[in-house]
């Protein structure tokens, strides 16, 4: 099992993307295709009224002709009642598509998790594993709605308004194409900071969230030794540096907005004064220009939009990264390839020459042999840290012996199917442990 208190190998944005794509979005494409058909109706909503400006101005209002006013008028509102209606459509379905997404991981990453050796549990704090769970879940949870969403609904009406604004005015239109592109290299120099900022405020999230576990158990003891002020101030520290990471996060996030209003108030202004020239000129009417500048300012908010949605993605990808990592982690205590079920006839239990260490490298057993017969009652007593519950580890295979063979009836458990050797042991802790469920279940 590969180290999980080491930081996960970065990975690029795409193949993040294309893995959470082909393993989790894929089971649900027909919603998304049918979400898609909609977001292109919305989209070509937003074009279509940019378009009927211009029949507003130059015909209804300069040659004052009411029959063109009438026929906009009710194109306006049909087009509304249409784009709400889609609007509304691959609202629903997306927002099925995201939470049906992250449901689904969350229940991969959780029973991924438990499946671990005890090994896992023992070194990685509960704080860590719960904040995997909700905190990094949560981020991915924003990112996914957000990005599947905006990615595709706000690129669609992006490309339909610049269609328009084409159709009005090429020579207007190619001013969008030498100024806002310069936007594009501070966005990605932001989204691949955030990144990393979300990464650490990710993990120190874990290690606040591992602290207050730990108080909370501890409180008896904090309250006996009169260590309330200690653990006060400790935890407050964690807080601060959770503050901190999360307040340069949203430092970072908010330099995109001023980007994007900058460079749009320089477009705009560019354009006021290249079509106002044309209209003195006669070489554009009122209506095209009107036409242009409500295409223009329309198709300013997706792309505001998919400038911030590069922030919302990379805090995501943070989380995603992180998930992926543990998911691709593998427990080191499992069933060899074609083990055969235990079959116990007596349940002679015999430890030979067995010797075992935890990581920390301090020898826990040191060549440790013992024979339980078949229906004896046995006792292990010792002082604290002799060995007695490794002993009793090592049968289940909580843990594999390092030397030394454990055997029930002369067969070694590390050869046999994990899941028979657990059935067939009974196991009382030491530990109380409550699950919040039924007495019945509990007794279960």
């Amino acid at each position: 099992m590969t180290d999980k208190n080491a930081p996960p190998r970065a990975q690029s944005s795409r193949t993040l993307l294309v893995r959470l794509v082909r393993e989790y979005v894929r089971p649900y494409l027909r919603r998304m295709l049918l979400a898609i058909f909609f977001m292109v109706i919305a989209a070509g909503g937003d074009a279509a009224l940019a378009r009927l400006m211009q029949p507003v101005l130059d015909e209804a209002f300069d040659k004052q002709d009411r029959d063109i006013l009438i026929l906009v008028t009710v194109l306006v509102i049909v087009v509304t009642l249409v784009k709400g209606a889609a609007t509304y459509g691959q609202t629903v379905l997306m927002a099925f598509v995201g939470q049906r997404i992250i449901a689904d991981l969350q229940t991969k990453l959780f029973g991924h998790v438990i499946r671990f050796d005890l090994a896992f549990f023992h070194d990685t704090a509960t704080g860590k594993l719960v904040s995997r769970m909700t905190n990094d879940i949560n981020l991915m949870r924003n990112a996914v709605a957000n990005t599947l969403t905006g990615l595709i609904k706000d690129s669609l009406s992006l490309v339909f308004l610049v269609g328009v604004m084409f159709w009005m005015d090429w020579k207007l239109a190619l001013l969008a194409f030498v100024i806002f592109p310069i936007a594009v290299f501070p966005i990605v120099r932001i989204g691949r900071r955030l990144r990393k900022i979300s990464t650490s405020a990710l993990d120190e999230l874990g290690r606040f969230t591992a602290r207050l576990n730990e108080a909370f158990q501890g409180v008896r003891h904090s309250k006996a030794y009169n260590m309330e002020a200690f653990e006060a101030e400790r935890t407050g520290n964690l807080i601060e540096n959770v503050f901190r990471l999360v307040y340069k996060a949203l430092r970072t996030r908010a330099a995109a907005s001023p980007i994007m209003e900058t460079l749009g108030g320089v477009f705009i202004a560019a354009v006021i004064f290249y079509g106002g020239s044309q209209i003195i000129n006669n070489e554009l009417t009122k209506g095209e220009f009107f036409a242009f500048v409500a295409a223009m300012l329309m198709a300013y908010r997706p792309l505001k939009a998919l400038a911030n949605l590069n922030a919302n993605l990379q805090e995501g990808l943070a989380a995603t990264q992180r998930v992926f990592s543990m998911l691709d982690t593998e427990p080191r205590i499992i069933s060899k390839p074609g083990a055969p079920t235990l079959s116990v006839k007596g349940g002679e239990i015999i430890y030979s020459d067995v010797s075992f260490s935890y990581d920390t490298g301090t020898a826990a057993l040191n060549g440790v042999s013992l024979s339980v017969p078949a229906g004896c009652t046995v006792a292990l007593v010792g002082p604290s840290g002799a060995g007695k519950s490794t002993i009793l580890n090592l049968l289940p295979r909580f843990y594999d012996a390092d030397t030394g063979q454990v055997t029930i009836d002369g067969t070694d458990v590390s050869t046999v199917d994990l899941t028979s050797l657990r059935n067939a042991i009974g196991l009382v802790s030491q530990e109380t442990v409550l699950f919040d469920d039924s007495v019945r279940a509990n007794i279960a």
